[in-house]
């Protein structure tokens, strides 16, 4: 699979680190590919003598890893990744989105079986329903809740974001929960449930965002 701008997995994270080893990416690791990193590949093709466009494909793949190195055979470093966060993105590549019309997604009805509302729809809002899920499968307790409100008072309080902490935010009429990947001047990116009606990275302004938690 080809890596380019606005994707996140432990591949991405993967390519910052041999990136960095080469000292041409000069940011944090921390799997998602957005501007550093794509200057970081197009300056790694240029040098290369690779066609520069900022897409990690088979051939600048090839070129930062070895030819010996087949899909198969290559490694996922998910060692600096938080195991809900691992959980996360595994849900993220799967593509876990609502289904259209009377059919529900049956991914998002088990992520509500990890609440006490225990709801049996995908249009139920379900971003905490997520969250639970996928820190109950690593291994971490819950909130058991299905409010995005309940992570507030979840775990430990940070004074800033770090890779995979949660992000409890403000919406309209409610609130939101999802986990932190990155952020610049404008907002904070995260990964999380029932963004766009699917698991998908967003960019959330930071007058947004109310609380940054860890577990204890």
């Amino acid at each position: 699979m080809n890596l380019k701008r606005g994707m996140s997995s432990p591949e991405v994270l993967r390519v910052q680190q041999r990136l960095q080893e080469l000292g041409i990416f000069t940011g944090t690791p921390r799997g998602n590919f957005g501007e550093k990193t794509e200057a970081a590949v197009r300056a790694f093709q240029q040098a290369n003598g690779l066609v520069v466009d900022g897409i990690v494909g088979p051939k600048t793949r090839e070129a930062l890893f070895g030819a010996q190195e087949t899909q198969s055979e290559r490694p996922v470093m998910t060692g600096e990744l938080p195991p809900w966060l691992i959980e996360a993105f595994r849900d993220l590549g799967k593509g876990v989105a609502e289904i259209a019309g009377p059919e529900d997604n049956p991914d998002i009805v088990e992520a509500h079986s990890y609440t006490t509302l225990g709801a049996k729809d995908d249009e139920t809002p379900w971003c905490s329903s997520e969250m639970c899920k996928w820190m109950e499968r690593a291994g971490i307790p819950s909130t058991r809740s299905a409010a995005a409100a309940s992570w507030g008072t979840w775990g430990r309080e940070l004074k800033n974001g770090q890779l995979g902490c949660v992000v409890v935010m403000s919406r309209t009429g409610g609130n939101h929960v999802a986990l932190y990947l990155d952020e610049d001047d404008v907002g904070v990116y995260c990964l999380g449930g029932n963004q766009g009606d699917r698991v998908s990275v967003r960019r959330y302004s930071w007058d947004r965002v109310s609380h940054f938690r860890w577990p204890e």
